[in-house]
Formats: structure tokens, C-alpha cells, sequence
């Protein structure tokens, strides 16, 4: 049986995807619908961030990371962060403390 998760958007991952071209941010669009569909699949953060997963991508030679937590009983899905790799977990820490 299928789960159906809701998306959510932090308000910097809104502010973000309005900063991008279009084919980046329809690409970052397209992942999110896959981590919609297989929350569980990408891998788990170390800590200090073991609550959140990592999805990787890679656009136009360039690595991305989109971030995100579930939230199991509320089926929803909140995407915390989005990307470049390069410095997406100093800025993950600026964020969230």
C-alpha cells in the first residue's frame, strides 16, 4: 500500500528556488516529487542532524543536496534545505540553530 506524504517547503527553500533558473528549479522540482514518492530511500544525516535525510543529485555537473525530515504521523515531508553540496552543511547549521 502506497503512503501518501505532504511536501512542505521551508521558507528559505521557497526564497532559494525563487533565486534559480528555471531549469534548475524545475530539476530541484522533479526531485522533490521522487522524495515524495520514497521518502526512506536516501540516506540518514550523521549527527548532529540524524533526524534529517540527504537527497543527491547532480545538474549540469554540479552536486545538490536537497535536505529533509519526515514526519511519520503526520505524513509530511518538510524540505529543509536545497542546495549546492559545497556548502549545504554549514549553511544547514546556520539555519536550523
Amino acid at each position: 500500500m502506497k503512503k501518501n506524504y505532504e511536501i512542505r517547503l521551508s521558507k528559505g527553500v521557497v526564497r532559494d528556488l525563487k533565486k534559480m533558473e528555471p531549469a534548475l528549479r524545475d530539476f530541484i522540482y522533479t526531485k522533490i516529487y521522487e522524495i515524495a514518492e520514497a521518502p526512506y530511500k536516501n540516506e540518514r544525516l550523521s549527527d548532529p542532524f540524524k533526524e534529517l535525510r540527504s537527497q543527491h543529485s547532480k545538474f549540469r555537473g554540479v552536486q545538490y543536496r536537497l535536505i529533509y525530515y519526515i514526519n511519520e504521523e503526520g505524513k509530511l515531508i518538510i524540505i529543509a534545505l536545497v542546495g549546492s553540496r559545497e556548502n549545504i552543511y554549514k549553511e544547514l547549521t546556520r539555519r536550523l540553530w
